[in-house]
């Protein structure tokens, strides 16, 4: 019968770990990317990294066909304005909250409508802003920091996919 108990406690403690690990783990994770972001580039700015290699960890699992792109945000004290140029091929803008959740994001092609070649405006906005109060593409963050990734393709025209990448902003309003 102890045995029982122990075996039980065991089992227990182990799917109640797991649990609270699987909560934990994801804000433990963009806590220490959001830190050490904020060392390698500056809060709300635009940080467009190298081209991926064998070497390359910055982002998990990063695709040499991609460019990457990221804005470490901090909305405590006023929204941000994020510019991007459209490249012909692929291109995406995603939005993280803090616990690792994707809450928005656009694609060149994605959502509906053809973006590809224009210009792209977003104010994003915390959680206790009023999305009225703005106009054009309005995004609210569910959270008042997270990171904001731009992807472009490195495939074919890389050059032009590069160029849109870097004439792209991401800076207070």
């Amino acid at each position: 019968m102890k045995f029982l108990k122990w075996c039980l406690g065991i089992l227990l403690c182990g799917y109640l770990g797991q649990y609270l690990l699987a909560l934990a783990l994801p804000n433990l994770v963009m806590e220490v990317l959001y830190h050490r972001g904020g060392v390698k580039q500056a809060y709300n700015t635009l940080y467009i990294k190298p081209r991926a290699d064998e070497a390359s960890r910055e982002v998990v699992r990063p695709s040499p066909d991609l460019f990457y792109g990221s804005c470490i945000y901090n909305l405590a004290e006023r929204p941000l304005l994020i510019e991007a140029k459209v490249p012909e091929r692929y291109w995406s803008m995603q939005f993280d909250q803090m616990n690792t959740d994707n809450y928005a994001g656009m694609s060149n092609r994605g959502d509906g409508r053809y973006r590809a070649g224009t210009h792209v405006k977003v104010t994003l906005i915390g959680p206790n802003s009023n999305p009225e109060d703005y106009s054009g593409e309005v995004i609210q963050s569910p959270s008042q920091r997270g990171i904001m990734l731009l992807r472009a393709s490195a495939i074919g025209e890389a050059s032009a996919a590069l160029a849109a990448l870097k004439q792209s902003r991401c800076g207070p309003v």
